[in-house]
């Protein structure tokens, strides 16, 4: 019987909770500075340092040919250049722009991610690694630039039928949009290029305009068998109905696209915190050695202690104008 110890572990590094109760703080969040925020998070890296990140079953992938090379590099961060990459193990090399589509249950957050990102290299590691260049979402995220931010796509969902079609509707405030429906029953599995999937999951980062001043690399910690294989999507099966991201970057049709239908464990990194994981070799030793029971739950303690100082701010604030009108 295979051993689901790994599974199971992250599911319960997962508070549904303590992700409902940030959801919640978050409208209070907003009346803190930046830079209180970045602490905070700073801060809570420091004692939760992982959190539990599960992808739902039939997460999406839509893979672009880059058509302006020179465009995308503007988006890569320092350190970072353009690399080509294959998507299946027997597929040509390319320039590549992704869509990665997906629910997640997770320590911070519950709810859609449409991300946007350019395969790059760090110069620094060699390591090939996933740029997020952008993204649109129906729930509560963090980047580094942004800090602690609202849904910026409310009217969003993502799902499947009984029918065996996957539908996704995401349209940001900024009428942004991604739709598509796709017939994943025909979907045939194909093995993973193991140095994009594999590798290139230990070596996340934020594009230039989302890393602000202090950008941070992250890697991600699972099963390399996670991303053995995938489901290849004939493009014949997808209906693509709308897509205006990045028509400078990208064609009019993805080259491929492919379906994970199957949930996908995995440690992520905090916000701030770095394994260095330099090779799948380290990723199994760090994946066989995580002891769930010394992870510290990820709780929203410090962030309550902390509305309570801003809010007993704006009310002696609100005390003294009052007075102060008073007496006027």
């Amino acid at each position: 019987m295979k051993d689901v110890h790994f599974t199971k572990g992250v599911e319960k590094l997962v508070n549904p909770i303590e992700v409902g109760t940030l959801h919640y703080m978050q409208n209070f969040n907003n009346m803190m500075p930046k830079n209180m925020q970045k602490k905070m998070i700073s801060k809570a890296s420091s004692v939760t340092p992982y959190m539990g990140f599960v992808v739902e079953p039939y997460s999406y992938y839509l893979c672009y040919e880059l058509k302006d090379l020179d465009k995308a590099k503007a988006y890569l961060p320092e350190g970072y250049r353009l690399v080509k990459t294959k998507i299946f193990d027997d597929g040509d090399e390319k320039y590549y722009g992704i869509f990665g589509c997906f629910n997640a249950h997770t320590s911070g957050f519950w709810g859609l991610r449409v991300e946007f990102y350019i395969i790059a290299e760090n110069i620094q590691t060699g390591l090939m690694s996933w740029i997020i260049v952008d993204y649109d979402t129906n729930t509560i995220t963090y980047d580094p630039k942004n800090g602690l931010s609202d849904a910026n796509s409310r009217s969003s969902m993502m799902t499947t039928d009984f029918d065996g079609t996957l539908i996704l509707d995401i349209e940001s405030n900024s009428n942004r949009k991604l739709k598509f429906n796709s017939n994943i029953r025909n979907g045939v599995f194909k093995p993973l290029y193991q140095r994009l999937w594999v590798e290139g999951n230990l070596s996340i980062t934020y594009g230039r305009y989302k890393s602000g001043d202090n950008p941070y690399e992250f890697s991600l910690i699972f099963d390399p068998k996670e991303f053995k294989e995938a489901l290849s999507i004939n493009l014949e099966d997808l209906d693509l109905i709308d897509n205006n991201w990045f028509p400078d970057l990208i064609g009019d049709e993805p080259d491929l696209v492919l379906c994970f239908p199957y949930a996908q464990h995995m440690v992520s990194d905090s916000p701030g915190h770095a394994s260095h994981i330099n090779s799948e070799e380290e990723l199994i030793k760090k994946h066989d050695s995580l002891d769930f029971d010394k992870i510290p739950l990820f709780t929203t303690d410090k962030f309550k202690k902390m509305m309570s100082v801003v809010m007993s701010v704006l009310l002696g604030m609100n005390l003294l104008l009052a007075l102060a009108l008073i007496v006027n």
